[in-house]
């Protein structure tokens, strides 16, 4: 009998032959899943795609698309739960089922290799990159106290998006409520408000765990939370690191090992805690004002520095009603039956 432990073929890109690419008719249900303007529909880059790596016209268009895509796509980890298989796909049209006609979310992996392939489709020109998240983001508080200065392992995705004008910018749609929520530009020193009154900035530099020669610096990611409170004109800005990530092209190969780490160790804050985010927008749909978090059983939204629980789960059912009223998420009856027992509210 064949030896079917080894497989016929490995994950890679075509070889001679474009990366993936949205047919105009899934472009059109993706525009629709994230319910885009007519003002944006009527870009001229829908018609002329070479438009897309002008500024003029194609960054406008990205930040209308990161800022619609993280208010209407969840990052979320469902499927390491609600499923009866608990495996995670990076395949581009097997996400896109799962995103637009199963009309779900994902993590950062999950996000943001869909979202490339939307922007690769639309004309634009897009690098895959990988990234450290630092611990200060770690959802255990111990982690938190001792670790804050260090990094995990290789463990985010995000993307870099250039311009004719040799100018690249982050597109982050994978990083939840801590993520920029905007295109940014890969400028050392960059400064900005995402969702007032926070402060988000990129700086090239070492990290703490690095020898700190200039050959080791990394692009970080950093957020202030209230300018006001932790400094401002005043004194010196409280900054928190959030990743820090690379220029290095990383391949489908790359995050296929990443994500089975970060969707199978025990130790993942993925396979130990129930969690979906999206971010609410003002009634303009011009800017990011909040978001609203489900963690296990609570439901919290944030708007500015205003913080305040609306939804307490106790059971299943409670929780299964959270994900479809407020993220728009219907499970299926296999899936909601999927939950394992230590995991099940009620």
């Amino acid at each position: 009998m064949p030896d079917t432990s080894v497989p016929s073929r490995l994950t890679q890109l075509p070889l001679g032959d474009e990366a993936p690419r949205y047919s105009t008719s899934e472009l059109r249900d993706y525009f629709q899943r994230i319910r885009l303007p007519q003002k944006y529909l009527d870009t001229p880059i829908l018609s002329d795609k070479t438009l897309a790596t002008s500024k003029e016209h194609g960054l406008p268009f990205l930040q209308a698309l990161t800022r619609h895509h993280t208010s209407h796509i969840p990052f979320e980890n469902l499927e390491l739960h609600y499923s009866t298989h608990k495996t995670i796909t990076l395949n581009p049209q097997a996400l896109y089922t799962k995103i637009v006609t199963q009309r779900r979310g994902g993590r950062c992996m999950e996000n943001n290799t869909f979202f490339a392939t939307v922007l690769r489709s639309l004309g634009y020109a897009v690098r895959n990159c990988g990234g450290r998240v630092s611990r200060a983001m770690s959802p255990y508080p111990e982690v938190r106290r001792q670790q804050a200065a260090t990094y995990d392992g290789w463990n985010h995705m995000l993307n870099l998006v250039g311009f004719d004008d040799g100018g690249w910018y982050v597109a982050d749609v994978g990083m939840g409520a801590m993520g920029p929520n905007l295109a940014y530009p890969l400028q050392d020193g960059f400064e900005t408000t995402s969702i007032a009154p926070r402060l988000i900035r990129v700086q090239r530099r070492a990290i703490a765990e690095s020898y700190g020669d200039h050959s080791n610096e990394l692009w970080c990611y950093d957020v202030c939370y209230n300018p006001r409170s932790d400094g401002g004109d005043e004194g010196e800005r409280k900054w928190t690191p959030v990743y820090c990530f690379t220029e290095t092209e990383f391949l489908p190969q790359d995050y296929e090992i990443m994500s089975w780490f970060t969707s199978t160790n025990p130790s993942s804050f993925f396979t130990k805690y129930v969690t979906s985010t999206k971010m609410l927008m003002d009634d303009a749909g011009e800017r990011i004002v909040g978001s609203v978090t489900l963690f296990e059983g609570g439901v919290k939204q944030s708007i500015g520095l205003d913080r305040e629980i609306v939804r307490d789960c106790a059971t299943e059912e409670e929780r299964i009603a959270a994900l479809k009223e407020i993220f728009d998420i219907d499970l299926t009856e296999e899936q909601r039956k999927g939950i394992p027992v230590e995991l099940r509210l009620g």
